[in-house]
């Protein structure tokens, strides 16, 4: 699988690395190392990037966006009730 064909798999439709994975038959890891250098190359082209960080379900705290896959806990509450990131693509136009 090239990192390229991650675009149209993630033009306008939200999904968490797991989604990704499950999707195009890769590990996790190797999906969340394709997609950052993806981010970096999309920089300077016609595409941006969007992520929709984890949330605690429990106490509303959200992540930052820097987190690409699911935290094993909450920093506030220690609850593990939390939401996958989602990471989804976009024309800059």
């Amino acid at each position: 699988m090239f990192r390229k064909d991650l675009i149209p798999l993630l033009e306008n439709n939200p999904m968490s690395i797991v989604q990704i994975a499950r999707e195009v038959n890769e590990a996790p890891d190797t999906i969340e190392m394709d997609l950052q250098h993806l981010f970096r190359s999309l920089k300077h082209g016609s595409f941006g990037v969007r992520i929709d960080p984890s949330v605690c379900r429990k106490c509303g705290f959200q992540f930052g966006p820097e987190k690409l896959r699911k935290p094993s806990k909450c920093p506030e509450c220690k609850g593990t009730w939390l939401s996958e990131p989602k990471i989804s693509i976009h024309s800059k136009e």
